[in-house]
Order: structure tokens, then C-alpha cells, then sequence
């Protein structure tokens, strides 16, 4: 890939870091955001990238109050798992644009969080998201289909939920 007229070979570039909550509410309903960049039918977690000096989870509660507008979340575990994924290149150009900084994807740390507010507590931030919704874990499957998307989160239900009644 050519870089500001350098050839760049992706396999040396690190991955940025990042977070996604799984965001539990009293209903055991999990809480999916569509980024303002996805179609109609495109769902993830919300999170986002570790800034320099942050932990991971200062960087999940830093995300959730910017993307959704509430400080109503505690985290309550962390997995095991991460959820590791290449950019293509335009992906990787728009990153460099953005942060200064060549990645070839993102590695990200997962967390389940517990959201203790209301519905109306949640205030999307417009410039990231276009939509947000609650369903049951049953629904995921349909809502998270990017490729291998479901594979490492199924890995994490199993760890950090099953089992919460």
C-alpha cells in the first residue's frame, strides 16, 4: 500500500486499541448502536479507541457517555476475549488521516457493562450514531453480521452472561 508516496507493508503495522460494552439492562436486554456510517441493517456494540495514558475501561465509560450520553453504566466484567480484525485500505487511510498514526486494524478489549437508567436516559451523539436499540440476546445473531462479528462475541455470552439467569 503507498502512503504518502511510501510503500507500506500491513503486516507490520500494529493494531490500534479499542473497547465495546456489551450493555445489559434490568430487562436483559443488550444494547446495539448503528454507526452513522452503516446501512440500515449494520449493528455493533459501542465502544471505541483507547486514547493515550487511558486504561481500557476509561476508555469504555469515556466512550459510552460521548456515544450515548449517560454516566448509568458500571462495568462488571472483563473477558478473556478480544475481538481482533484487519481494516481494508481505505479504512487504514481515513485512521492515518484521523489519529497520525498507521494501523492495519483494531484489537478490541470487551467488556459486559450494566446500564442502571432509563430508556431516555440514552442521547445519541448525532455525529457518531444514527440509531440505537434494546433486544433480547436471542436477536443478536441477526443484528451482528459483519463477518466473524457474532463468532468472538458468542465466545464472550458464553463467559461473562450465561449463566446471569
Amino acid at each position: 500500500m503507498l502512503i504518502e508516496d511510501k510503500f507500506i507493508n500491513r503486516d507490520t503495522l500494529p493494531y490500534r486499541q479499542g473497547v465495546l460494552g456489551i450493555v445489559l439492562n434490568k430487562h436483559k436486554e443488550v444494547l446495539v448502536v448503528q454507526m452513522v456510517s452503516y446501512g440500515k441493517n449494520d449493528w455493533r456494540f459501542p465502544g471505541g479507541g483507547i486514547d493515550d495514558k487511558e486504561t481500557p475501561d476509561q476508555a469504555l465509560l469515556r466512550e459510552l457517555k460521548e456515544e450515548l450520553g449517560s454516566e448509568n453504566f458500571s462495568i462488571v466484567a472483563q473477558s478473556k476475549y478480544r475481538n481482533l480484525y484487519e481494516w481494508d485500505e481505505g479504512t487504514i487511510r481515513w485512521s492515518y488521516g484521523k489519529h497520525g498514526r498507521l494501523y492495519r486494524g483494531q484489537e478490541q478489549h470487551i467488556f459486559l457493562v450494566s446500564f442502571g437508567g432509563e430508556y431516555s436516559d440514552i442521547i445519541i451523539d448525532p455525529d457518531e450514531l444514527k440509531s440505537f436499540k434494546w433486544i433480547p440476546l436471542g436477536q443478536l445473531p441477526a443484528h451482528l453480521t459483519f463477518p466473524g462479528q457474532m463468532d468472538v462475541i458468542q465466545k464472550v455470552i458464553d463467559e461473562l452472561i450465561t449463566g446471569l439467569g
